[in-house]
């Protein structure tokens, strides 16, 4: 186990109209609870659409301290997924990121920083969805920065065996320019074409190839600081951050009623009804952000325009049959 840091802790999400408004606040609110790091929160929004932000949002924000910034992605096809690079790439006071997908809370006190391991970039394995079911998969995402394969593999529970990638939802390093090289790494393997169906998973197929190009390693960290799926009441004492990835899941969870004291503690809201009737109502909702209405024709269309492999065809490309 790694010993955790006393250096500041910057905490990196996104929030955007719409979708990923409310979201932010029951995540901000659980790292102001939870977190016992010196932990400095920023909130990331493309600057398109910064101004759209609901004025209850920034409200939220100035009172628990949360910085918001603006981002400017450059990516050649509309990849709303990838902003989260460029929130890492912004340049911050503090060594140490911690990067949260914004659908997520904490459920205990923890130490963030038990993550960071020098000359590592920590994160959870990738699923069985995840794009690279093989090495041979892997190759064009290598070669388009100039790399061969490296010799590590991991194994997962469907049987492939492939080199190790991990999820991009919960990503912890101590390395302050490793953000930009992760998105300048993506930006060549979008612009190279090497690989295929690359969307929406660029983010996580150019982590550990940017991690490879600097000579870092991935630490592979347990599940409980980026879980999903099912969850008994019981995660409050086993689970850090749990990844609920949809309303009607955090709405049915045995720990629902955390979500509620949560914010009933850091916000005006009175629990999560009432967070997601509000957003509902008086919220923009742009198409340009994932989940809003219309949100398909205008990103996943111009994605697959893009790409004529999708996400699906990719992991199946070379999945061991029977």
């Amino acid at each position: 186990m790694s010993k955790p840091t006393d250096r500041p802790v910057a905490a990196v999400f996104m929030v955007e109209p719409g979708h990923y408004e409310w979201p932010a606040i029951l995540l901000a609110a659980s790292l102001r609870a939870f977190a016992t790091d010196d932990i400095r929160l920023y909130a990331y929004c493309r600057e398109t659409l910064i101004d759209q932000l609901h004025p209850r949002t920034l409200g939220f924000f100035e009172a628990n301290d949360v910085v918001l910034r603006p981002i400017a992605p450059r990516f050649e096809v509309t990849y709303p997924q990838g902003n989260k690079l460029y929130a890492c790439a912004d340049p911050r006071p503090e060594d140490v990121t911690m990067l949260f997908d914004t659908d997520m809370f904490m459920l205990q006190p923890a130490r963030l920083s038990e993550t960071i391991v020098p000359g590592c970039v920590s994160g959870r394995p990738t699923g069985s969805w995840m794009w690279g079911t093989t090495p041979q998969d892997w190759a064009p995402a290598y070669a388009s920065v100039g790399l061969d394969l490296p010799r590590n593999r991991m194994s997962r529970p469907d049987g492939t065996f492939t080199c190790p990638s991990i999820s991009a939802g919960f990503v912890a390093y101590d390395d302050p320019e490793f953000g930009a090289i992760w998105r300048d790494v993506a930006l060549v393997i979008e612009n190279k074409r090497l690989a295929r169906g690359i969307y929406p998973t660029l983010d996580q197929i150019s982590l550990p190839v940017a991690v490879e190009l600097v000579g870092l390693r991935l630490n592979m960290i347990d599940v409980k600081w980026n879980k999903a799926g099912k969850i008994t009441a019981q995660a409050i004492r086993n689970v850090v951050s749990y990844h609920y990835q949809k309303a009607e899941t955090l709405l049915q969870l045995p720990v629902k009623w955390l979500a509620d004291r949560l914010l009933v503690a850091f916000s005006d809201f009175e629990n999560v009804e009432d967070l997601l009737d509000f957003y509902d109502r008086e919220a923009a909702r742009p198409a340009a952000v994932i989940h809003n209405e219309g949100w398909k024709a205008a990103i996943l269309a111009e994605q697959q325009k893009a790409d004529d492999v999708t996400h699906a065809q990719a992991i199946g490309l070379h999945k061991p049959k029977g």
